[in-house]
């Protein structure tokens, strides 16, 4: 999941010094609803005119006579019809993705194991918290405002998590939990050269 998606995360600051920390992360669905169900509309009005021709050609023999007689225009229809399927099924694809993914981060015994959930199947990887570089602020700005968030840096980016996310974050906070994690605080420098939002 992308680190920029995740809308929810519960707890939101979760206690690092305890022995084993489960933080769960959701992405933004009341958005993404909406965007489905206007892009459903919108889909259901580009595909109404082929009902029509569908429906009038199972009723009307003299047009089934000219679609048989003219193979070429059916061909045209046709796939129009799949352009269009094509088209409007990729979005409304990512968007019931979106609608049905989770992420469970699991820190316990030097581990961290994450396990993303969409469509009711699960994908799973860990690896051993010495493997990460480092926890980094980071600072993200949206339509819905400004949030302080801590992200668990890996040298492969995908791999990198969302671990901590606050209105306001402070730099004990951060100190605290690189304290607790026995890992370095990353230097501005490093996140410039290296954009989070992608994982």
């Amino acid at each position: 999941m992308r680190l920029s998606a995740i809308d929810r995360m519960t707890p939101s600051m979760p206690d690092f010094a305890d022995l084993h920390v489960t933080i769960e992360q959701l992405p933004a669905r009341r958005t993404t609803g909406i965007l489905l169900g206007v892009l459903l509309l919108f889909a259901a009005a580009l595909l109404s005119p082929f009902y029509m021709i569908a429906t009038t050609a199972l009723a009307d023999q003299a047009l089934r006579d000219a679609v048989s007689t003219r193979p070429v225009a059916s061909l045209q229809i046709l796939t129009g019809l799949a352009f269009w399927l094509v088209l409007l099924g990729f979005p409304i694809y990512r968007l019931l993705n979106t609608l049905t993914r989770s992420r469970t981060i699991e820190m316990a015994d030097g581990r961290v194991t994450v396990v993303d959930r969409a469509f009711g199947q699960a994908t799973s990887w860990s690896a051993p918290m010495t493997e990460f570089l480092g926890i980094a602020p980071f600072l993200r700005a949206s339509l819905s405002g400004v949030r302080h968030e801590l992200v668990l840096v890996h040298p492969d980016r995908s791999r990198s998590l969302l671990i901590a996310m606050a209105p306001r974050l402070m730099q004990s906070e951060v100190d605290q939990v690189g304290g607790a994690l026995g890992l370095p605080e990353l230097a501005p420098q490093m996140l410039r050269q290296r954009p989070l939002s992608a994982a």
